[in-house]
């Protein structure tokens, strides 16, 4: 199922796409596809390389950490929060 949606495209790139035919929706579509499963197979690649589980009852301390980029942010840390004046 398709849904509406809006980006914002530099105004040179949309008229050279739009003189030469492009479908822009359809391109956006496909390059999020291939960047979608590129990504997906670089974390597969990070997990699978993983160390096998320290403790064999709780399997899902394997590899402990995802992969890099993707750490939750520290809540804690200086400047995390806009502070009040």
């Amino acid at each position: 199922m398709k849904t509406l949606t809006s980006i914002y495209i530099e105004k040179e790139i949309l008229e050279q796409a739009k003189e030469l035919g492009l479908n822009i929706s359809k391109t956006v579509e496909i390059l999020l596809a291939n960047y979608i499963k590129q990504i997906k197979q670089i974390q597969n690649s990070k997990l699978s390389n993983c160390p096998e589980p320290a403790d064999k009852h709780h399997p899902n301390t394997k590899g402990m950490v995802g992969p890099p980029g993707f750490e939750p942010g520290i809540a804690s840390a200086p400047g995390w929060y806009p502070r009040p004046n």
